[in-house]
């Protein structure tokens, strides 16, 4: 059988698949159905600052945009980051990485754009016994208007000045999830590099205004709203 072992910025797994930040990584009972059923690793769905949790969207947060006859041709997404306590989280992803020490565990961090927040969760997320720390810098929806997010990956002064601080309060790998939400991503990426990332991520929530026309029967069926796409 092919060894499918690998090591990326010193973080091994026993293969490279992994989850993606998102619903399916957002607590441990998910992160264990996906260990159980073969996956290498997750990056666990962003955390906040401790204190208040984020209040997600209600009713449903995802859509797809449908053919005439239900082919699925298009999905959106509303989902902000985690809406569970950040001592909640804490704890579970200390229980899980003891469970599976030999699979990947990277959290995803987003908090306000100041040294003394990133000071104070660093050390409290490295305690966990995770792998790695990811930067959400993509996040376009519900973050962006309070400074976090895609707000601070269209500034490449930013991004280097979060990546300094978490090269300097965590010893972990640490992997800068840019936006495409920008004119030219070689220069967030170029100041991820020149803050000390490890790694960059493509690519993160994408901001589209989604429109089709499909004929039938002689008409034609419009569908235009306002679409997030993961």
């Amino acid at each position: 059988m092919a060894n499918l072992q690998t090591n990326f910025v010193g973080i091994s797994s026993p293969n490279p698949f992994w989850l993606a930040s998102a619903p399916p990584t957002d607590k441990a009972v998910n992160v264990i159905r996906a260990f159980e059923a073969g996956w290498g690793g997750v990056v666990w769905k962003t955390l906040g600052e401790a204190g208040p949790a984020v209040v997600n969207v209600s009713g449903p947060r995802y859509g797809g945009l449908m053919t005439p006859d239900r082919r699925l041709t298009g999905f959106n997404n509303i989902e902000l980051i985690t809406d569970r306590d950040l001592e909640i989280n804490l704890r579970e992803i200390k229980a899980v990485k003891r469970a599976w020490p030999d699979r990947a565990v990277v959290v995803s961090l987003m908090v306000p754009c100041n040294e003394d927040a990133w000071k104070a969760i660093l050390p409290r997320v490295e305690d966990t016994g995770c792998d790695g720390i990811e930067l959400n810098f993509g996040c376009p929806h519900g973050m962006s208007e309070r400074g976090m997010g895609a707000a601070v990956g269209q500034v490449p002064e930013y991004i280097q000045m979060v990546t300094e601080w978490s090269k300097q309060y965590s010893k972990l790998p640490v992997i800068v999830k840019l936006t495409p939400n920008i004119t030219d991503i070689r220069l967030p990426a170029r100041a991820a590099k020149a803050g000390g990332a490890d790694a960059v991520s493509l690519i993160n929530t994408i901001n589209s205004i989604m429109g089709h026309r499909w004929p039938a029967n002689q008409r034609y069926w419009r569908h235009r709203y306002v679409a997030r796409c993961v």
